[in-house]
């Protein structure tokens, strides 16, 4: 199964989060009012974006609830509808993206932690994504205790484990393999997802956290803009206290691994 994410050859070297650098200037006002238009015009952004979305949404569980009262409906019927639905919910979370990833930054947005289920997490971004495994027949590999709790931001983290595995199937081979294992040990919790692809360049696991780097695709020539997606996850992390770096583990080429410091199981 997801054996070789257990094999962590970083286990003593873990990065610690890292926070906004001093050199990244002084906090002068004029920084702070620029600052300030960009929240203002990412709030109306999504706010323009969140209302027809949302709508799309009200009106797709409409269609749910008309279709079910329909015998001889198409057997496709109901999954295309609920395919829809999960694509527009993830629409819905890319615009708060959006206006988090700015939140985050400032220290406006606090991860809110409670005890939650990981595997109900792992199980709707599994959903999520579930096209991409069907349409490049990917296997997912899952080694993760049915029973895990641990203390995290529901939303926050749930949208970290999608993130991470929308990036694995997106850089997996075809039929390739994506894995996510989740362990807790004396130093916390990890939770490793991976997938069977490429490797990423040494020289570029730091800087792929940053807000919009890019990566040059081994297979085939195109550029991958990989967004705020694991800029969003890096910062979402350090909410929690935590860290995340990215490394290779046996067959798996790109491993993303979160430490979160949790020693104990959750009450």
């Amino acid at each position: 199964m997801a054996d070789e994410l257990r094999k962590s050859p970083s286990d003593s070297a873990r990065p610690t989060p890292r926070r906004r650098q001093e050199s990244d200037g002084p906090d002068t006002d004029s920084a702070r009012e620029l600052r300030e238009k960009k929240r203002v015009l990412a709030a109306l952004v999504v706010h323009d974006l969140r209302s027809p979305l949302s709508a799309v949404q009200g009106y797709l569980h409409l269609l749910r609830e008309e279709l079910a009262m329909i015998p001889d409906k198409p057997p496709t019927a109901m999954q295309y509808v609920d395919d829809a639905n999960l694509l527009v919910g993830k629409a819905l979370s890319l615009v708060s993206t959006i206006l988090d990833v700015d939140e985050l930054e400032d220290g406006i947005l606090k991860a809110v932690v409670s005890p939650v289920k990981l595997v109900e997490l792992i199980e709707r971004a599994r959903a999520g994504n579930r096209a991409h495994f069907e349409v490049r027949e990917l296997r997912l590999d899952v080694e993760v205790d049915p029973e895990m709790v641990v203390r995290i931001d529901r939303d926050l983290f749930g949208r970290v484990i999608e993130n991470l595995l929308d990036n694995a199937t997106r850089y997996a081979p075809r039929k390739g393999r994506c894995a996510i294992l989740a362990k807790r040990d004396a130093e916390g919790v990890e939770i490793a997802i991976g997938n069977s692809g490429p490797p990423v360049p040494a020289v570029d696991r730091e800087q792929i956290f940053g807000r919009y780097f890019q990566v040059e695709r081994r297979r085939a020539s195109a550029r991958a803009n990989r967004g705020l997606g694991l800029y969003f996850c890096k910062l979402a992390i350090e909410a929690h206290g935590g860290s995340i770096h990215v490394e290779e583990r046996g067959d798996l080429g790109a491993v993303f691994v979160v430490r979160l410091p949790e020693a104990a199981p959750a009450a």
